[in-house]
């Protein structure tokens, strides 16, 4: 993600944002069911509203061939 890309919700008559980060703007969005977002540069936008902090997820199959463990297993 640039550092140069904001995002801004395209809703009419929405004034939320614009957000430093696109989960930000993707969770605002997601509590209105006609809102949406598009990204814009920084500089025609003022007060960006800094990104939240995310949490790195672990996205491995947990079933990984048959096993409870999945990929986490170490004897499969």
């Amino acid at each position: 993600m640039s550092e140069d890309i904001v995002f801004v919700c395209t809703a009419d008559d929405c004034d939320a944002g614009p957000w430093e980060g696109s989960h930000d703007a993707m969770a605002h969005c997601a509590e209105h069911s006609d809102h949406g977002y598009t990204g814009h540069p920084r500089s025609e936008v003022t007060d960006v509203i800094p990104a939240t902090v995310t949490r790195k997820r672990d996205n491995r199959n947990l079933q990984h061939k048959g096993h409870p463990r999945g990929a986490l297993a170490q004897d499969d």
